[in-house]
């Protein structure tokens, strides 16, 4: 019993360090990419925020839940003003966290592979696979997700308003198919085939 205990307790220490590492340097890359390429470094930059000072302020309880039991699941992006901001610059910035996550997944799967750690080679196995299933469900066109806000760059006025609208519901739509277990279903064999990418990444291997 109390090795089941203390089994439970490491994987849950373990995801919750490895959902940090996923979280807020993705923010990080993702906001120096765009800085980079869409606001030429300028030091006004009113939309968005380089960056929070805290990694806490990018945990989302229910997608690190996710994360946790499911082995997908999402984290908390940036707030962004959708009256004020033109939808070419939210179109970049929600492609550049998707990439950020893409570009993590490798580097994670690099160190864990070269790690003579135990510790550091699990916690940058989990860091790598989930790195690459939230570059993936980042695409799903559900609020707060990324794929919404590329969608929304893509649509015209008055579906744009709509849509906005909805964002706040989508939230509650991705925990409907969590509990009517239809996201799990969908996720299921892409966890498998992400896993099998990041044990080639590490091992070699399929």
């Amino acid at each position: 019993m109390n090795q089941l205990v203390l089994s439970a307790l490491k994987n849950v220490i373990y995801g919750f360090a490895a959902y940090v590492l996923i979280s807020w340097p993705r923010e990080f890359f993702r906001c120096l990419f765009y800085r980079i390429s869409v606001e030429r470094l300028s030091s006004s930059n009113r939309l968005f925020p380089l960056l929070k000072k805290s990694p806490i302020g990018y945990i989302d309880p229910v997608g690190l839940l996710t994360f946790l039991f499911f082995d997908f699941g999402w984290t908390r992006s940036p707030l962004i003003d959708y009256l004020k901001i033109r939808r070419k610059k939210m179109f970049f910035f929600s492609i550049y966290g998707i990439v950020a996550s893409f570009l993590l997944g490798i580097i994670y799967g690099m160190v864990s592979r070269f790690s003579n750690s135990p510790i550091v080679f699990n916690l940058f196995y989990i860091a790598s696979k989930w790195s690459f299933t939230l570059s993936i469900v980042s695409l799903i066109p559900l609020p707060p997700l990324d794929g919404s806000r590329i969608v929304l760059a893509f649509l015209p006025d008055k579906s744009y308003e709509w849509y906005i609208k909805f964002n706040f519901y989508g939230i509650l739509f991705m925990l409907g198919l969590l509990v009517l277990w239809i996201l799990p279903m969908i996720m299921h064999p892409l966890v498998i085939f992400i896993t099998n990418v990041t044990n080639f990444i590490i091992f070699g291997n399929w």
